[in-house]
C-alpha cells in the first residue's frame, strides 16, 4: 500500500473519528438537554459533517469498509430528511422540543469499524516511525 494512500486513508478515519465522537456526545447532550432544538442543531452538524467526509472522501476507505460507510450514509439521508421537514413545519425556537420518529436506527457497528480502522492506522503509522 503506497504510504501517500495510507497518510489520507488516516487523515479521512481521523476527522471521521471525531466527528463521530463529537456526533455521540452531541446526542447525550440532546437527550440530557430536553431534546430541544438548540441540541439537535448542534448534532445535526456534526451528523452533516460526517456524511460530507463519507461522500467526499470515502472512496480512500479500504473495500472492507464501504458498506459501513455506505449504511451511514443511508442513515445520515434518512435522518437530515425528516429533520429539515420538521424544522420546516415547526420553525422552532431554540429551546423548544424537536423529536421526530425514525425507523432508520443509528448503524453503530458501522461507527465503530470506522473509529477501530483509525485506531489501526493510528497504530501503525506509530510504529512507522
Amino acid at each position: 500500500m503506497s504510504g501517500s494512500i495510507t497518510l489520507q486513508q488516516f487523515e479521512l478515519t481521523g476527522q471521521l473519528y471525531m466527528n463521530l465522537k463529537r456526533s455521540e456526545t452531541a446526542y447525550k447532550e440532546y437527550l440530557q438537554g430536553g431534546k430541544t432544538f438548540m441540541f439537535a442543531k448542534i448534532l445535526r452538524l456534526y451528523n452533516e459533517k460526517i456524511r460530507e467526509l463519507l461522500l467526499e472522501k470515502g472512496y480512500l476507505l479500504p473495500g472492507s469498509l464501504q458498506k459501513d460507510a455506505l449504511a451511514l450514509i443511508a442513515h445520515y439521508d434518512i435522518w437530515m430528511q425528516k429533520w429539515d421537514e420538521l424544522k420546516t413545519s415547526l420553525d422552532p425556537s431554540p429551546n423548544d422540543e424537536f423529536i421526530f420518529p425514525n425507523n432508520a436506527t443509528f448503524p453503530k457497528e458501522a461507527a465503530i469499524n470506522l473509529e477501530q480502522e483509525f485506531i489501526r492506522l493510528k497504530e501503525h503509522i506509530s510504529h512507522a516511525e
